[in-house]
């Protein structure tokens, strides 16, 4: 008999099948990745071109960052709930600190060096905001709070690291600060008249942004979106050739490592944001939608998780999390497929890159643990 104290028995209370499915995602990415490096007929040679470099790395980021996602989900929940409000305050602050002194990188200023480290302090945000609005709501809970203001602190919450990050100018990583707020703000039961309100309102404001607050290059992207055929060998030339490929790839794909877009290059950032049009090409419609079968998978899992948690904060948070994890999926496919603007989202577990994976990880490891604690309702000891 395993004490249910122990490290062991925390470990056999893991939700082992939502484990299973992420690490099924990233062994599939990093199959992706290596046909990405690799070509079935060099240009050059005619022969076979192996080069695992960008997959050996995305698996070794994963293994590391599944140790980072073990350790996140058995620490206890009431911990996360107690760093929400300082991480939160800190990656404020820290955008901020972009603002006034941060790198600027093709026109962009994002990142910020401290000592040896160059950080991006709006990936921080992905986690932060669902956290503190996930404490922040739970704190009016237990008060008995439930009236419209409160909706309205939890937006400006939203709103403040949102307006830094456009700033920068970020459109993507905003939209989905946005978004994930927003998911949580609605999650925690706001009235559907204020909602319908809100769409109005968006609605109508839609054209005064588009014309006032957007910079000359997202506007066009925009148009790119509507019609991409305008400047084929420009700005429309990563989204045809992107649809191309995924078009030529029919109901069972080419095969693996014969795809003909990606072999002569014609797709751009075709390992990292449109990696969609080689899984689409290669493995075809039914290759795609496995794929996607798995994430909504993940996703169906982690609302269920949601959906268990005893108190308001775990499951706000669980909430939270998958719903960044839903924009991450259906941006990166929308934009892909023509249906979104291209705002540089990637596809989690399987484009190459580091900061998605580890934004993504933590996340995971903090569903893990709002699953190991579903039955603490953190109301006796509140978070007041």
């Amino acid at each position: 008999m395993i004490r249910k104290d122990t490290l062991l028995y925390k470990l056999t209370q893991l939700h082992w099948f939502l484990l299973l499915t992420i690490i099924a995602l990233a062994t599939f990415g990093s199959l992706v990745l290596f046909s990405a490096g690799s070509s079935a007929h060099d240009l050059e040679t005619g022969l076979l071109k192996i080069d695992a470099t960008m997959s050996i790395a995305h698996m070794w980021r994963f293994i590391l960052m599944l140790g980072v996602m073990l350790a996140v989900s058995l620490l206890p929940l009431r911990l996360w709930a107690s760093l929400a409000y300082p991480g939160y305050a800190i990656g404020v602050v820290l955008l901020l600190l972009v603002e006034v002194a941060g790198n600027i990188v093709n026109g962009s200023q994002r990142w910020l060096t401290i000592g040896p480290l160059t950080l991006q302090p709006s990936e921080l945000m992905k986690i932060a905001v669902p956290l503190a609005l996930a404490r922040f709501y739970h704190q009016m809970f237990a008060a008995g709070r439930s009236e419209l203001w409160i909706h309205i602190v939890a937006f400006i919450m939203v709103a403040i690291p949102v307006a830094f990050v456009l700033k920068q100018p970020d459109l993507g990583t905003s939209l989905m600060i946005l978004g994930t707020g927003c998911g949580v703000i609605f999650f925690a039961g706001i009235s559907l008249r204020v909602v319908a309100g809100i769409m109005l309102l968006v609605a109508v404001m839609a054209p005064v942004v588009y014309f006032f607050g957007l910079h000359d290059y997202q506007r066009e992207r925009i148009h790119t979106m509507v019609d991409p055929n305008a400047d084929p060998l420009g700005a429309g030339y990563q989204l045809l050739q992107g649809q191309i490929a995924i078009g030529s790839g029919g109901l069972a794909g080419k095969g693996f490592m014969e795809g003909a877009q990606k072999e002569l290059e014609y797709i751009p950032e075709q390992n990292t944001d449109f990696i969609f049009t080689i899984i689409a090409e290669e493995f075809g419609f039914v290759g795609a939608m496995v794929m996607l079968a798995a994430w909504a998978i993940a996703i169906v899992q982690g609302m269920v998780i949601a959906g268990t948690s005893r108190s308001s904060f775990g499951s706000l948070a669980a909430s939270g999390f998958v719903t960044t994890l839903m924009l991450y999926v259906g941006i990166n496919i929308g934009m892909v497929i023509g249906l979104l603007p291209v705002v540089g989202i990637p596809l989690p577990l399987i484009s190459y890159g580091g900061t998605a994976i580890v934004t993504v990880m933590i996340g995971f490891g903090l569903l893990m643990a709002v699953h190991l604690n579903r039955a603490n309702d953190m109301t006796l000891r509140g978070l007041l």
